[in-house]
């Protein structure tokens, strides 16, 4: 698991983590470490997406649900790496993913202000890159979720996709 307790989303939080009292922690504004399989964490990501307003039938939406996932889960995250592979893992190029989710990303103007409150926490309005979004993503995780896995290994890196319109328009040269 990666920790994302420097996470500056969580860090900078106007209440910080410890200043939780026992009655706010037994009322739930603590999510308690739990362990969990890449499933609930994949299904966390998604409650978080559209709780804060994302469009779920849009696919940059699974894109940022699948980066999130890899920025909590893997230990060694690299963000163009976790794009490279979900890249192979779908077939399709990196510039069409990261298109994808910044169009997701775009289309939600009222994320950042949701995050604010979700957060409670001041964030830029100027934080829409996706470097920060999948970070802001983390933390709503750590707080809200915070469940843990044993494997860091996706299942979907191990079958890669075919992207069948590539190989009929370039007669078969993928």
């Amino acid at each position: 698991m990666h920790d994302i307790s420097d996470n500056i989303y969580i860090v900078d939080r106007i209440n910080p983590l410890e200043s939780y009292t026992l009655d706010r922690f037994l009322h739930n504004e603590l999510a308690v470490e739990r362990k969990a399989d890449l499933n609930d964490v994949r299904l966390a990501m998604y409650n978080i997406l559209l709780s804060h307003g994302f469009h779920l039938q849009l696919c940059g939406c699974s894109y940022l649900a699948a980066l999130a996932a890899r920025y909590v889960v893997q230990s060694d995250y690299d963000e163009q790496k976790a794009i490279s592979d979900i890249a192979i893992s779908t077939g399709i190029d990196c510039s069409y993913i990261v298109a994808c989710i910044k169009g997701s990303i775009l289309r939600n103007k009222e994320f950042i202000v949701v995050a604010r409150k979700t957060l409670c926490m001041n964030i830029p309005f100027d934080k829409t890159d996706i470097t920060d979004i999948v970070t802001i993503i983390g933390a709503l995780y750590k707080v809200y979720f915070n469940y843990t896995v044993d494997s860091e290994h996706f299942e979907e890196d191990d079958n890669p996709s075919i992207n069948f319109n590539r190989a009929i328009l370039n007669h078969g040269k993928i």
